[in-house]
This record gives structure tokens, C-alpha cells and sequence, in this order.
């Protein structure tokens, strides 16, 4: 069942996760969601905890790890590089990271286009998507995703972010240096939160590969 804002907003609430949200304008671009929150509270993280996300897919011939899904959420500022993050992660050159099919994205983050965040993680259709999270996160005051749509914002600590995912994704994601070239392992639960573990080989669901779809838009997506 697809996790909707009041249900987001419900569980960060009964897991103790300390957070602000508010409503504005829809902001599936990242250049929208910082005119649209211009003048809020949350004005001051404008360049400074706004996020995009990314969701990929490693084509049917990129090796292992092939068919497998990643989220990849980052500070705007940081360039995520498709083609170094393959080589790191093992994927053959010649079929790295995709942004996923439009079915896919549909089918696993159940949510709209440009509203992609790492809360997504909390739903049973995303149980085989890694999260990868901009180490630069942890430098942050405040972070900012949407909360399952683009017309709402919900900023919280990167402490809190990693409580909610320690939660809800254990084992599932990692925060990296999306700036290294050096060679990237996969988190497992027995690393714990964070942690490098060995590259898991089941294959994510399958889905037609394409550039579309997974750029999403807005400080999510």
C-alpha cells in the first residue's frame, strides 16, 4: 500500500522523529521549490539542505548487479555522475545506471513525478531499492524533502532522517562521498546503519529500461 503524506506525517510522529512541514505552491523542480519557499521558515536552507533525487536502475547487461534499483538523494549542489558511480559500484561500463522506466517508477515509488524523497523507503514496494544519501547531508542543519507530494516540504536533522531510516530501512542504505572515484560497497544490515557490506545479487523487479522517468524533479525528485 502506497505511503501517503498523512500516513508519513503519522508515522514520524509515532517513531518520535522530530520535524517541521509545511505547505506551498507545487514544486516538482528545484528551481520552484526555492522560489515557492522563499519567505517561509524554511528559507534559510535555500542551497543549504535542499535535496534531489535520483532513481536508477542498472540495465539487464550491467553485471551482478544487474536489474538492480538505487536511490541516490543528494544536496543540489553535489554532481552525481552516473557513469563514475557505476564504475564504483562494479556495473559494467558499457550498461550504467538508467534512470528507471516510467512503469518502474510508478510501480515501485508509488508516488508523483518530481515528489521523489528518501521516505519512499518506508513502503513495501521499495524493499529492494538502496538508498545512497550525499555524505554532505551530515553537515546539514536541516534537511528538506517532500513529504510524498511536491505541494508540501517537511525539514528535519540529519539525525533524525537516519532515525527514521534505521527504522524503516535497515541495512538498506548508506550515506557516501558522491564525490570519491574510490570503489563502493554495498550496505547490509550486518554493517549496520551506514555501513559497506557485500553486494546483495537478487535482482530488483523488472521493468523496460529508458532515460525517462526516475529524474523525478523538485527538492524530491
Amino acid at each position: 500500500m502506497a505511503l501517503c503524506k498523512e500516513g508519513l506525517l503519522a508515522t514520524l510522529a509515532a517513531w518520535g522523529i522530530e520535524h517541521e512541514t509545511l505547505q506551498h505552491a507545487l514544486s516538482a523542480t528545484c528551481e520552484l521549490h526555492s522560489e515557492n519557499i522563499k519567505g517561509t521558515a524554511f528559507a534559510k536552507f535555500i542551497g543549504n539542505g535542499q535535496a534531489k533525487n535520483l532513481f536508477f536502475k542498472v540495465p539487464s547487461g550491467g553485471g551482478p548487479l544487474k536489474n538492480r534499483l538505487f536511490l541516490v538523494c543528494a544536496l543540489v549542489e553535489t554532481v552525481v555522475d552516473n557513469k563514475i558511480l557505476s564504475a564504483r559500484l562494479g556495473i559494467k561500463p558499457s550498461a550504467p545506471l538508467r534512470f528507471a522506466a516510467d512503469d518502474v517508477f510508478t510501480d515501485v515509488l508509488q508516488i508523483p513525478l518530481g515528489s521523489v524523497n528518501p521516505f519512499v523507503m518506508a513502503q513495501a514496494s521499495c524493499h529492494e531499492v538502496t538508498l545512497l544519501l550525499d555524505e554532505q547531508f551530515l553537515r546539514c542543519e536541516r534537511l528538506l524533502f517532500h513529504p510524498m507530494q511536491s505541494d508540501f516540504t517537511t525539514a528535519l536533522a540529519p539525525a533524525q532522517l537516519e532515525a527514521f531510516l534505521q527504522r524503516a530501512a535497515p541495512g538498506r542504505f548508506a550515506f557516501v562521498d558522491l564525490t570519491s572515484s574510490a570503489p563502493l560497497a554495498l550496505p547490509s544490515a550486518a554493517g549496520g546503519a551506514g555501513a559497506a557490506g557485500a553486494p546483495a545479487a537478487a535482482p530488483a523487479p523488472a521493468g523496460k529500461e529508458s532515460k525517462k522517468g526516475g529524474g523525478g524533479g523538485g527538492v524530491a525528485g
